[in-house]
């Protein structure tokens, strides 16, 4: 049965649902709504919004309902604009206490119109799940203000325009990060209008990111990409640092290890590279199993358009990062219960927020971490007490 969370405030929640409204109550006979709602964590829920890539309900509207939807939509839009001009704090009140019945029901009934039109048109994405529980974890992440140390980011803020910018946007407020999980092609995390810029965050200005428990904890691959490669063409996993095996086998010892990963990158991703010959790091292989007639199929459900030279860059870029987040899926699910929480994701890490007295379980982090759908992916540990000055561990 489809329906709609009107409110999910602790002492007003309700559901629109079979044409009425529903009070502080939620059937477990619902089955499709239009997206993710913590209130519904525990529920066998279908979310539309992840059939349609995430795209808005205007978007996705039907043309025979398009002028019917955009009427009613500005009727519920005005009568918040109307709330607000009267001061009157929405958190306080129950949504629909505020707005007449009659134009929840005109509102939400096109809204589950939108939604069965959706379901019934769109295919079920092969990676539903983890875009489910990707979205469950970005929505944590969203939930936990990002603390600032304001006076380092002012010491940097006449000789920094990225500084100056951060504090224009963000002082006096209460910065989060939000992601965006269909920000990219690939399926990398991007992070939505507003929110503060973790992703692009200069070098410099990353000190002034502070924990709230005492120490950021950073995990991250090591050569994630290349490992992924890897993986894809059925070899083992060298457990040592990917760059220094690389100098030895790859190169004969004849480069030091930045040399020897310079060199390396360079060709990985250059399909018209011949730097480089050695079967162990087989691109054609690869490419013939998961690329053709311009679609990069993956192992992780994803179908991304491409042509011949982007083709290995992006199922490689794609497959490490939905490798990545279907770890720190797991990791935010182990840590439901502790003070420690996922704090970022960035690009093929994870930083964690741990208070002191929760450090033992850094080795079920690891593994957790560590023991990947592609193999076991060894990773870095790094701590420090801001995000700028992190120690390898």
């Amino acid at each position: 049965m489809i329906f709609q969370v009107i409110d999910d405030k602790k002492d007003c929640t309700g559901v629109f649902v079979n044409g009425k409204i529903k009070h502080r109550k939620i059937d477990e006979d619902l089955t499709t709504t239009w997206s993710y709602n913590d209130l519904l964590e525990d529920l066998d829920i279908e979310f539309a919004d992840l059939y349609c890539g995430g795209l808005s309900l205007d978007a996705v509207c039907p043309d025979d309902l398009k002028d019917r939807w955009k009427i009613r939509k500005k009727k519920i839009h005005s009568f918040v604009r109307s709330f607000i001009d009267a001061k009157i704090n929405i958190d306080d009140v129950c949504f629909y206490d505020l707005v007449p019945s009659q134009h929840i029901i005109h509102y939400y009934n096109l809204r589950n119109e939108i939604i069965e039109y959706v379901i019934k048109n769109f295919s079920r994405p092969k990676n539903y799940s983890f875009l489910l529980n990707t979205t469950k974890t970005v929505r944590e992440i969203a939930k936990q203000e990002v603390r600032i140390n304001w006076e380092f980011l002012k010491s940097c803020y006449l000789k920094d325009l990225k500084a100056k910018s951060i504090w224009d946007r963000f002082y006096n407020t209460n910065p989060v990060v939000e992601y965006d999980i269909f920000g990219s092609k690939t399926g990398r995390l991007s992070t939505k209008t507003g929110s503060f810029p973790i992703l692009n965050l200069k070098k410099e200005l990353r000190p002034a990111v502070i924990p709230k428990w005492g120490s950021f904890v950073e995990f991250d691959y090591n050569a994630a990409e290349v490992r992924t490669l890897l993986s894809l063409s059925g070899q083992e996993q060298p457990q040592e640092d990917i760059h220094e095996w690389n100098a030895i086998n790859i190169f004969n010892s004849k480069k030091k290890r930045d040399q020897a990963k310079k060199k390396f990158l360079a060709w990985l991703y250059n399909p018209n590279s011949t730097a480089i010959e050695t079967e162990y790091y087989d691109r054609t292989k690869v490419l013939e199993k998961y690329y053709s007639n311009g679609i990069v199929e993956t192992p992780f459900g994803r179908s991304i358009e491409s042509d011949d030279f982007h083709a290995l860059n992006y199922l490689l870029q794609s497959c490490s990062s939905d490798n990545c987040i279907t770890q720190v899926n797991k990791i935010g699910k182990y840590l439901r219960h502790m003070k420690t929480n996922v704090a970022f994701i960035i690009h093929d890490s994870v930083v964690l927020d741990m208070p002191y007295e929760e450090r033992h379980i850094l080795p079920q982090i690891i593994e957790l971490f560590e023991d990947t759908r592609l193999g076991k992916f060894p990773c870095n540990v790094s701590v420090g007490k801001n995000l700028g000055k992190m120690v390898r561990l």
